[in-house]
This record gives C-alpha cells, sequence and structure tokens, in this order.
C-alpha cells in the first residue's frame, strides 16, 4: 500500500467520511465451523490453515474494510508455549499473520497486539485484573511487537486494553520501534478503562505518545462507545476510533458469547460516534463482514448527506 496510516487519518479528517476497518476475525472463522477454543485463538490458523486466514481478510476488504488486523491478538510467548510451540516458531507465525493479511487485498495491514489479559484466558482483558511490573509488560509485549514491525506491518492495533500501566508500556514500545499506532481499550462504564482508570487520565498519560495516532474504545457494548467517546473527545485532539463488539457478553469459563442484542450498522449510531469524534470505525467479536459492509453503506450515506450540493 502506498498510502500510510498517517495520510489516511489525515484525508479522513479532511473528507469527514470514517475510515472502515474489518471485524471479529474469530467470528468470520467461527461461521466456517472452526473451533477457536483453545490457546491460541485464531492464531492457530497461522498454522493450521492460512490460507483461511487470508479468505476472511478478504471477505473483510471486499466489505469495504480499509483496514484488516492480524491473526496476532493471542499470539504471545504465554499461548505459546501452551501450545508446546518454540519461541522461533512463534515469531515465524506472527510473520506470516502480516503476510497472509498483506496478501489478501488492497489494506492497510494493522498487527494486533492484545493485552497480557488475554493470554490468561480467564476473560481478564474486560476487567484488568491483573498487575505486572512495567519490565514484564515489556518483556511480554516486545518480541510480538518487533516481529510486526519487521514483517513490515503498516501500524500496530493495540487494542482490548483493560489498564493504564499496560497501555502506558505498549505507547512506549510503538515509540521505540518508531511505528504508528492505534490505542483502544475496554471499559467498566462509558467514562472508565476496565480498571477503573477515567478516560481523561488515558487520555493524559498518551498525549505526549509520539506514535499513538488515535485513541478509542474496543470490544464495548456499543451503547458505551458514544459516552467514551465524548469523554476522550474532552481530553484530548488524537483522532478517535471505535469498534464495538455485537454487544452480547463473552463468558470466560465456557469461552462462548451469550446472546445480546444483533449490531447495529445503520447511519444513526454511526453518526453518532462520528459526531463524538470518531474517525475510525469498525467491528469486533460477534460482528461479521456482512456488518462492516453494512457499515461501509451508513459512511457513504453520512457523506453525501454531509457534503455541500
Amino acid at each position: 500500500m502506498s498510502t500510510t496510516f498517517i495520510q489516511m487519518l489525515r484525508a479522513a479528517e479532511v473528507s469527514g467520511e470514517p475510515i472502515i476497518i474489518d471485524g471479529g476475525l474469530g467470528t468470520a472463522l467461527e461461521s466456517r465451523g472452526i473451533d477457536l477454543r483453545h490457546e491460541l485463538w485464531s492464531a492457530a490458523l497461522l498454522r493450521d490453515s492460512p490460507d483461511t486466514l487470508g479468505e476472511v481478510h478478504a471477505d473483510f476488504i471486499r466489505a469495504g474494510a480499509r483496514i484488516v488486523t492480524t491473526a496476532s491478538y493471542q499470539a504471545t510467548p504465554l499461548g505459546f508455549e501452551r501450545a508446546s510451540i518454540s519461541a522461533e516458531e512463534g515469531r515465524g507465525l506472527i510473520a506470516t499473520s502480516v503476510e497472509v493479511a498483506a496478501r489478501a487485498g488492497a489494506a492497510l495491514v494493522a498487527g494486533s497486539v492484545g493485552p497480557y489479559g488475554a493470554a490468561i484466558g480467564n476473560g481478564a482483558e474486560y476487567t484488568g485484573d491483573y498487575s505486572l511490573s512495567d519490565a514484564e509488560f515489556t518483556d511480554f509485549h516486545r518480541p510480538r511487537i518487533e516481529a510486526l514491525v519487521s514483517a513490515g506491518a503498516d501500524l500496530l492495533a493495540i487494542e482490548t486494553q483493560p489498564s493504564l500501566p499496560e497501555a502506558r508500556v505498549l505507547a512506549g514500545l510503538a515509540a521505540e520501534f518508531g511505528v504508528p499506532a492505534w490505542l483502544s481499550v475496554t471499559l467498566a462504564d462509558g467514562h472508565h478503562m476496565a480498571d477503573g482508570t477515567p478516560l481523561i487520565d488515558l487520555a493524559e498519560a498518551v498525549a505526549g505518545s509520539p506514535m499513538i495516532r488515535a485513541l478509542g474504545v474496543n470490544c464495548v457494548r456499543p451503547s458505551l462507545v458514544s459516552p467514551a467517546l465524548k469523554a476522550l473527545a474532552s481530553a484530548t485532539d488524537l483522532p478517535l476510533i471505535a469498534y464495538p463488539n455485537s454487544g452480547e457478553t463473552y463468558d470466560a469459563a465456557t469461552m462462548e458469547w451469550r446472546e445480546g442484542a444483533a449490531f447495529d450498522a445503520s447511519p444513526a449510531p454511526l453518526s453518532s460516534w462520528v459526531s463524538s469524534g470518531a474517525c475510525i470505525i469498525g467491528g469486533c467479536c460477534r460482528t461479521t463482514p456482512g456488518d462492516i459492509a453494512s457499515l461501509a453503506a451508513s459512511a457513504r450515506e453520512l457523506s453525501r448527506a454531509s457534503s455541500p450540493d
């Protein structure tokens, strides 16, 4: 891709039309009958069926996604160890995640960097119920980020982050490797991260981070998006990002999602998110290529409605 993430952001800010990103990679894989209830989740497909991953990435691109995220969310030293995968092989699989996404079509590739809580496998990415030192967070995240950057990821998707200390370390690693990134967090409510940190404090903490180019929320209930974006917008000039889940609830004990409201990709909620500052919009868990296609259509409709005659 000749267009960089920063150029794409600038163009979106001028045009007023949000950048559409992809949806739930795991959901799309499960719809194909693939069981992801194990340590590596979708990252297992990097070893077992990379072509299937490529097909799903391509589905999202055809739906209108201009950025796709790699299947590296759960590709961590802890996950690889549990799956009896060596550090060297794991690094190769992370590189494969970038290569597969890049071959899928004309879209930027965001290297997915999930939180330590995801590797625990108990739903802690939605609670922030864990504590590591800055050095421990750094040691956990650096190998994956180094592999993603070395493989040519266009940007980092530092996502589903529940705690301020971990988010701060990851912002520092993005700066260390000199790669632009978005940072998105999970929530306790519309004004606080999952660990209870006020979103205003989060915005202030990353204000001086040179590589954090967008800030927002992901894998949260859609009803929390607008209040969270408004809270962030009050404290930062960064472009904002929102890619909620469908509204269903994750049961960590069974590793399954409980039924909830259907994802609403109509112009009404999208307009609310955009007016609250969202520049990048997509879906997370339980959202499909069809949902992303609807989001893209709604974005075009809003853009036409706001354009002068």
